[in-house]
């Protein structure tokens, strides 16, 4: 069945007459009016419902989508209500004849490929064919490993034993050989600080005895008895040094045989005592000669009673 299509100018059509012929107000033989400005009505159209800015008060509008009419406007606005100018759907008409075969269209374009299908039954085994000739011989492989040794065989019988032989003759004694050179001679000295010593920070002159004298007071020395090649110089306490106490002890030579105080300066020989090194060896030449002054300069950071656990501290030096 085919609907009757809206053709929006046709139903326009006697409606703006309609409004035409009202606003004359008559036929032409009547009597022409008296002069005056007159609003006659619009009609619009548009493809959906009209806005509140189309139109003034008493036009009309005719929405060309659904062939519904608007009107009239009123106080700036239109109406909700609609008057539907579409008619009634007319009868279906005749089945058309049939069209003739369009053209044959181009070919598409080639689809993307397919999965692979799924494998196929195994076929039935081939018959067997014929033997091949031999094929060449092959070199030689290589040997193997040595197998492991054999049990040992059985101890033989034990041998006759055989005849003692004649003693041999004592030989002379030999001669008593030269006596050898004296080695050097040792020279030691030695100095101790008790446990109890509260000398203060500072750089002290060490007596045998423990006794400490500011140096710019005066000094304590040692003479040389003999000469040394080398010498060993060692310190060590008994106690503990706190973190960041240090006692550092230096052997100080002034040249004989007349030596004087201005002579007086450090030699190689000198070590540090502190919280990780209780102890402390120098070994090495000293050139030092019979006459020598020796001093010990002590430098420390605290007192010997300082130290956590106290104890004495002691030093020597030795040499040849």
């Amino acid at each position: 069945m085919r609907r009757a299509m809206f053709n929006p100018r046709r139903a326009m059509l006697p409606l703006a007459v309609a409004v035409m012929l009202s606003a004359c107000g008559g036929s032409s033989s009547d009597p022409a009016p008296a002069a005056q400005t007159q609003q006659y009505p619009v009609v619009y159209g548009g493809p959906s419902a009209p806005t509140a800015d189309v139109g003034r008060d008493g036009d009309f509008f005719i929405n060309a989508t659904t062939g519904e009419m608007y009107g009239p406007k009123t106080a700036g606005a239109w109406p909700t209500a609609t008057v539907s100018l579409v008619g009634p759907a007319g009868p279906g008409g005749a089945t058309g004849a049939t069209g003739a075969t369009g053209a044959t269209g181009a070919t598409g374009a080639t689809g993307a490929a397919g999965s692979p299908g799924a494998v196929g039954a195994p076929g039935p085994a081939g018959a067997t064919g014929a033997t091949g000739p031999a094929g060449a011989t092959g070199a030689t492989g290589a040997a193997g490993p040595a197998g492991p040794a054999g049990p040992q065989g059985p101890a033989g019988p034990t041998g006759a034993t055989g005849a003692t032989g004649t003693a041999g003759a004592t030989g002379a004694t030999g001669a008593t050989g030269a006596t050898g050179a004296t080695g050097p001679a040792s020279y030691e000295v030695s100095w101790s600080l008790a446990s109890t010593n509260v000398v203060a920070a500072g750089t002290w002159s060490v007596s045998t005895i423990g006794q400490g004298l500011n140096r710019s007071s005066g000094k304590f020395v040692q003479l040389l008895s003999q000469s040394c090649a080398n010498g060993t110089f060692r310190a060590a306490t008994l106690g503990t040094p706190a973190a960041g106490q240090t006692h550092q002890f230096t052997l100080y030579r002034a040249a004989g045989p007349n030596p004087l105080d201005a002579q007086l300066s450090a030699t190689a020989y000198s070590c540090q005592l502190d919280s990780t090194s209780r102890s402390c060896t120098v070994s090495g030449a000293a050139g030092f000669s019979a006459g020598d002054a020796l001093e010990l300069v002590w430098t420390n950071s605290a007192t010997v009673a300082e130290q956590t656990p106290p104890g004495p501290i002691g030093i020597a030096f030795s040499c040849q």
